[in-house]
């Protein structure tokens, strides 16, 4: 009885520890806030572990869906061809994946597109150039976030499970 009781006990607390990563996104093609001065044809969404080959990405803008097409996942990335001729204004990508471990994951992406107009030369030239600075593009543009608390988890749990497992041994010596 004693040694069914301490394999569930041990059974308990080793699971969660070794199911609880789920994957992030590493970076995106636009970024969180890019202003877009320039045509792209992809989205391209990049995570820290490989993808099953579910995922979708919608575009909105003003809450309106905009079409987007072959979706596909390669590899850790997401990608989507855009529509030909992306007019300026506000835009939202609502992505969602599923992670390796099976476990779906989703997430939104705010951008601008703010495409230069062709000027004439009766253009008035007090229009100013609303391009964002390189300080600016830098701030939008996600690092790469790796954990810091990763290996001092892995650490702790592996700790906790050895702490478990001589427990279990020596209560059932007893």
């Amino acid at each position: 009885m004693k040694k069914g009781l301490s394999i569930i006990i041990l059974l308990l607390f080793l699971f969660p520890t070794m199911a609880s990563a789920h994957t992030k996104l590493v970076s995106s093609n636009p970024s969180n806030g890019q202003v877009i001065t320039e045509p792209i044809k992809q989205i391209t969404l990049e995570f820290e572990e490989a993808l099953e080959q579910l995922g979708t990405i919608k575009l909105f803008k003003a809450g309106t869906t905009t079409a987007v097409t072959n979706v596909s996942i390669k590899g850790n990335k997401l990608i989507a061809d855009l529509p030909n001729g992306i007019e300026n204004g506000d835009y939202k990508v609502e992505w969602k994946v599923v992670s390796e471990d099976g476990h779906p994951v989703t997430g939104q992406i705010p951008f601008k597109v703010q495409l230069k107009q062709v000027e004439n030369k009766t253009t008035d030239k007090s229009v100013k150039d609303q391009t964002p600075t390189k300080e600016k593009q830098k701030e939008a543009t996600p690092k790469k976030e790796r954990s810091k608390y990763l290996i001092p988890l892995i650490a702790i749990g592996l700790f906790g499970i050895a702490l478990m497992v001589g427990g279990v041994v020596l209560w059932n010596r007893k």
